[in-house]
């Protein structure tokens, strides 16, 4: 089981190093690669029940101690008390779709009513060529008519609306299931109280999604391969609410630390893809043991400190 890790995050410095790397490099980043089809081993579902990531090692997650609030800087130093975070990414060649999981501790939660900001916003940059989003960012020779989303995609939740994926920009077809979603459940008062989200997302990589395009199969659209050992680009900021449906939110935590990541490649940070390990997804007396230090459970126990 050690190991394993000490090999894994080998990879992670050595492909670091040798990768013109973004932002944070104060730590590794890396999606562990699901289980789909492995006998023996419980599959990945997006059904908003987390049970098959509770085995993953600490290592591997991203809390509310690892963001950075870049814009209003009224919530000071993450509190688990106001706002509480466990995220994984992980990855699959078997279906080649990025998922992203989040387990939320939310003192005041308004993620489904209307003009809510309860919500993550998750940019993606799959081939690693540090594209912008939008049009506000100029680039001399491209077509604007490829701005929105073709090259690098910006995705949030919102959980009030029938489609519950939002792809900002770039083609519509692409912002709705198959191509990405979500699975979601809840312990709690929904709206305006102490609420824990479980939620599971999942997308489909694209290199050029160009807005003119109608379906997966035009030529112009491009679909990423993802391939272990790879690069590529993830930001994403937890958008905290607690005024409610005036519009606006308490608090933006990126992963990053720069508050630009929602329209530039270029604010993000590097993740490897990991190789298949076993020992991440199937509990013992290691994994038991390498998580009670840092356990999701002990920084739950503080929301009432």
């Amino acid at each position: 089981m050690k190991r394993a890790f000490v090999a894994a995050f080998a990879l992670v410095l050595i492909t670091a190093v040798a990768s013109s790397a973004h932002l944070r490099q104060d730590r590794n980043w890396a999606a562990v690669q699901v289980p789909i089809g492995v006998d023996g081993v419980r599959d990945v579902q997006m059904d908003g029940d987390l049970a098959e990531w509770d085995n993953v090692p600490s290592v591997f997650w991203v809390t509310h101690e690892d963001l950075i609030e870049t814009v209003t800087g009224t919530q000071g130093d993450p509190n688990p008390g106001n706002l509480a975070e466990r995220i994984i990414i992980g990855w699959s060649p078997v279906t080649n779709q990025l998922y992203f999981m989040e387990e939320k501790f939310d003192d005041l939660f308004y993620g489904t009513i209307d003009n809510n900001f309860d919500t993550v916003e998750i940019t993606l940059d799959f081939d690693h060529s540090a594209d912008a989003i939008f049009q506000n960012v100029t680039s001399e020779g491209l077509d604007p008519e490829r701005w929105e989303g073709a090259l690098t995609q910006n995705y949030r939740y919102q959980l009030n609306a029938e489609n519950q994926m939002w792809l900002w920009g770039a083609a519509p077809w692409a912002g709705v299931e198959p191509y990405t979603g979500i699975r979601w459940s809840y312990e709690g008062e929904l709206v305006g109280g102490p609420t824990t989200l479980y939620a599971e997302m999942w997308f489909t990589p694209f290199d050029d999604l160009p807005t003119s395009s109608e379906s997966i199969d035009d030529p112009d659209v491009v679909v990423h391969v993802m391939e272990e050992g790879t690069i590529m680009g993830i930001g994403f900021a937890v958008q905290d609410d607690d005024n409610g449906a005036e519009g606006t939110y308490n608090g933006y935590w990126t992963n990053s630390g720069d508050t630009e990541l929602y329209f530039k490649a270029t604010a993000f940070v590097d993740y490897i893809l990991l190789g298949y390990d076993e020992s991440i997804w199937v509990a013992g007396d290691n994994v038991a043991t390498a998580v009670q230090e840092d356990s999701w459970g002990r920084i739950k126990a503080g929301f009432t400190n």
